[in-house]
């Protein structure tokens, strides 16, 4: 098909395989002006894009004159599946225990994994009835059964969320769907305003996404309209899979699904290995296509084994700071943060300007000073459950109300554990007198004379209230009762060494410039790009890893990763490399990941900083 045929047809479902920098999001607003002109009535169509920043950039791209220039008038709505999700909930809250006005999303994993926790205990079900229950509502394969373990743990996790007013993230979707099935003229209201569904990053969506995406559809299947690019599906973890771009046929037996051939960033020699990289690994892909590239021809991808991480640090700082003077983007790309550290203070050392997306801190001061923040936030609205439960777990972590047997690791005794467990339980079921007019810390009160550790628990926390109370006689008391009750600075040792590495970073010299780096894992790198583009850590027991269970998902990982690149590419492994960053056994002779064996290309050794 031309793309005049693709963008205007109407007669079928269309998929569009739009690769890296194929021009999905142009096309996508494309079809949206062209319906307009058609007369088609913007109350018929909707736009549904992944994340929030996609939705703005759908939005500009419509709206700016170096776009379409279209009125914001005349726009049909543009939101995420999942704020869909919410419209639909919020306008039918009753029906889910909820109430319309302020109800909101709770977005705190930490929040959402006590609550399952709480929820577990609760009705006295082994704790790993909550990781099952958490990882299956992620997924969003809900098949309600009674008697299983892992649906009664949500349907007490959803009273506790009905009991504070809010959704989770995956719940807006999940409950969007219950109430269109159980709703016949509701589900017909929203078919009508959507006789045009057009969705990008189709091969993001879960099973619940894809569930409300069909039902949507299904009377007027000729004006679905998805782009997506199965080789770019990267979040299985949250039910993400390729297989709904793979089975559109299947699902639409009369769709087309074209491919958008065009490369507008990647040049050949970029692609080229890109491609090598994934048709090795992952069998099903769509594609390869032949492609049209709209950028001017590149060098092949350098593949370097450096002598050490800190070798392979300093290469990247190099790197980046000659590039950046030469007025280009670079991108700094890594498997997993713990990258970060290293990286980051060798680009300070080489004055290279940059961001990082998380702070340096020691593990030992950010778990203190974390602890820290949450109590505060607490302590300034004590009435809100949400942040009341995450004090209450702080305080049976460290200080005068700890409960030891957090970890439950196998060092514990299996009496300390019991114990731990045992009061986990009973906070759990503090849940049970919450409701509009009792807050959890309300429920703590009334609980605290029947259990010594929520007595201890409730002391502390009071004691956190009276010393921050705006009329404290004792302006050291807060930090005195922080450090000793709450037990977050156990020891003037542990506040002097936080204080000190919180000071040397804020006073250490942050390189400044007209440019700067970006620090990004892999996986938060998709829809960017940068003129070059550095990935680093690239050894098989990092990357894919020794633990990985889908090859072919880091696969498509490590192929987005590449296809960042506009104009350069670096591909960096280490001969070695520390044990807290390694997940190998050995730290010497490290073997290049397996995805660099598919480009077919030896390393080239550098041996000099």
């Amino acid at each position: 098909m031309t793309y005049e045929e693709i963008v205007s047809n109407t007669s079928s479902p269309t998929l569009v395989l739009a690769g890296p920098g194929a021009g999905k999001t142009y096309l996508l607003a494309d079809r949206v002006k062209r319906l307009l002109e058609a007369g088609v009535d913007k109350n018929t169509m909707r736009v549904l894009a992944f994340g929030k920043d996609a939705v703005q950039e759908m939005f500009a791209r419509l709206v700016e004159t170096k776009g379409f220039g279209l009125p914001i008038e005349a726009l049909p709505p543009i939101a995420t599946i999942n704020s869909l999700g919410f419209e639909i909930v919020a306008g039918q809250a009753r029906r889910f225990g909820l109430r319309k006005a302020d109800l909101k999303v709770q977005e705190d994993e930490d929040v959402k994994c006590l609550l399952f926790r709480d929820a577990t205990l609760s009705i006295c079900l082994p704790i790993a009835a909550a990781t099952e229950a958490r990882n299956c509502k992620q997924v969003g394969e809900c098949a309600e059964d009674p008697e299983e373990p892992k649906c009664r743990v949500c349907r007490k996790y959803w009273d506790i969320m009905a009991k504070c007013n809010r959704v989770d993230f995956d719940d807006q979707v999940l409950f969007a769907c219950r109430a269109l099935e159980e709703d016949s003229s509701l589900l017909a209201e929203y078919r009508a305003q959507c006789r045009h569904l057009l969705v990008d990053e189709y091969q993001d969506i879960n099973a619940a996404q894809f569930r409300l995406l069909a039902l949507l559809a299904e009377k007027s299947v000729n004006g679905l309209f998805v782009v997506g690019d199965d080789a770019q599906s990267i979040y299985g973890f949250r039910g993400a899979t390729p297989k709904y771009i793979l089975e559109f046929r299947e699902n639409y037996p009369a769709a087309k699904c074209p491919p958008l051939a065009h490369s507008r960033r990647c040049h050949e020699g970029t692609m080229s290995d890109a491609v090598r990289v994934l048709s090795t690994f992952y069998k099903e892909w769509t594609g390869p296509f032949p492609l049209e590239y709209h950028t001017e021809p590149g060098e092949e991808p350098s593949l370097w084994q450096m002598p050490s991480g800190i070798a392979e640090a300093k290469m990247v700082a190099r790197i980046a700071r000659r590039f950046l003077s030469e007025k280009m983007t670079v991108l700094i790309l890594v498997p997993k943060k713990d990258f970060f550290p290293v990286l980051s203070r060798r680009l300070r050392d080489a004055h290279v300007p940059h961001d990082c997306p998380v702070n340096l801190l020691s593990p030992s001061s950010n778990g203190r000073l974390e602890a820290a923040e949450s109590l505060l936030r607490w302590v300034r609205e004590p009435k809100d459950s949400f942040l009341a439960r995450v004090a209450i777990e702080e305080c049976l972590n460290r200080g005068a109300a700890k409960v030891p047997g957090a970890a439950k690791g196998g060092s514990c005794k299996p009496e300390t554990i019991a114990n731990r467990e045992n009061v986990e339980a009973e906070v759990g079921r503090l849940w049970e007198a919450v409701d509009r007019s009792t807050d959890l810390l309300t429920s703590l009160r009334a609980a605290a004379g029947k259990s010594a550790a929520l007595s201890k628990v409730l002391s502390v926390l009071d004691a956190l209230l009276d010393a921050f109370k705006e009329e404290a006689e004792d302006s050291g008391t807060s930090a005195r009762v922080l450090a000793q009750e709450a037990g977050i600075w156990p020891s003037p040792d542990s506040m002097s060494d936080d204080l000190t590495e919180v000071m040397s970073l804020v006073n250490s010299a942050q390189p400044t410039g007209p440019r700067h780096a970006q620090l990004m894992t892999m996986r938060k790198a998709k829809g960017l790009e940068a003129d070059v583009v550095i990935m680093v850590g690239l050894e098989d027991d990092i990357m894919p890893g020794s633990k990985c269970d889908d090859v072919a998902e880091a696969a498509r990982l490590f192929y987005v990763s590449m296809t960042r690149a506009k104009q350069k590419l670096f591909l960096l492994h280490s001969f070695s490399r520390p044990r807290n960053i390694s997940f190998g056994e050995d730290l010497t002779h490290k073997r290049r990941s397996r995805f660099l064996d598919a480009i077919g290309r030896k390393s080239e050794y550098i041996d000099h900083d």
